[in-house]
């Protein structure tokens, strides 16, 4: 974050503008959310629920962005640490997109998650059950006594809420791993505390708190 009236470089500044980038995308997992809880008809859900899984691979893109451009081991450590448990969170989040985005492949049997690893495309032969084992259906589920919305991508049942979380504490580890490499560290997950308190997604707004 230059304070100099040097000119600014979008070379020299590759961290800063990956988390600009997992910011605005992760807003989009809020919207994306707050549309789904509030107002779904039952043909839109599945719409937004789309649209939430690519703006949650966009967040998680922009952050590993940061993560290649910062400098010190500290900075990049405290990222590792976030990268990691956001896959925890959210297993399956990454190839989802992948999924919805080659639809034209995985409809047919023939995703590259539908075959053993390095199998080349001219090998991939099309294949039914492969294609029905990567259905995808948006799904309301219950844990507890909460009602859930979830989008099932083949063997990948993402629970949006769960999801959305993830992706607003790992932009705002970003965020921490940006300050420790200018010599300001901050602990992990105080961004997030301080941001997001115990907010409800759910009852959020665009507008609200998780803005």
């Amino acid at each position: 974050m230059s304070t100099t009236d040097e000119q600014w470089l979008h070379t020299e500044h590759g961290a800063n503008i990956g988390h600009t980038e997992a910011s605005t995308w992760a807003r989009t997992v809020r919207l994306q959310l707050h549309r789904i809880l509030n107002g779904g008809n039952g043909y839109t859900e599945i719409l937004d629920a789309y649209q939430f899984v690519m703006a949650l691979r966009m967040t998680l893109r922009g952050v590993e962005m940061t993560r290649r451009h910062l400098a010190t081991d500290s900075a990049r450590d405290l990222l590792d640490e976030g990268l990691a448990a956001f896959t925890a969170a959210v297993p399956g989040g990454k190839d989802a997109r992948d999924v919805i985005e080659h639809f034209d492949e995985y409809t047919q049997g023939t995703g590259r998650l539908q075959h053993p690893p390095g199998t080349k495309p001219k090998d991939r032969t099309p294949d039914d059950v492969r294609a029905e084992e990567f259905r995808i259906w948006f799904d309301w589920r219950h844990r507890e006594e909460e009602r859930r919305p979830v989008l099932v991508v083949g063997p990948y049942p993402i629970d949006l809420i769960d999801a959305a979380e993830a992706a607003n504490r790992l932009e705002c580890d970003a965020y921490e791993a940006l300050l420790t490499d200018e010599g300001r560290p901050w602990p992990r997950g105080s961004a997030y505390a301080i941001r997001f308190g115990e907010a409800v997604l759910r009852q959020a707004g665009p507008g609200g708190p998780l803005n």
